[in-house]
């Protein structure tokens, strides 16, 4: 349990850069099949509550792809450094 924990209570370094990259990577061809239906006319993309197909409903989906990928990032980084802080005060505490 100890050598465990020792393995895994270490933060990886430029954690939220890597994790941005995979949510960015990840979220695109979604947001490219989205954009492409949008272009069509078949689906159309929400923006400030109005339907919006085109050009236009493929630059919104496409503007859209950095900024999902970073509350994506940003909110999985926190809740990783929250749960590295317990459990490096878990170590602390009782693996001594």
């Amino acid at each position: 349990m100890k050598k465990l924990i020792e393995k895994y209570s270490k933060k990886p370094e430029n954690l939220f850069g890597l994790l941005f990259m995979n949510f960015l990577f990840a979220y695109i061809p979604f947001a490219l099949l989205i954009g492409l239906l949008s272009l069509f006319g078949i689906v159309p993309v929400n923006f400030n509550g109005e339907e919006t197909y085109g050009i236009k409903g493929l630059l919104v989906i496409l503007l859209f792809i950095p900024f999902v990928a970073f509350l994506l990032s940003f909110f999985t980084w926190i809740y990783f450094i929250i749960g590295n802080f317990f459990m490096k005060l878990f170590k602390k505490t009782f693996l001594r």
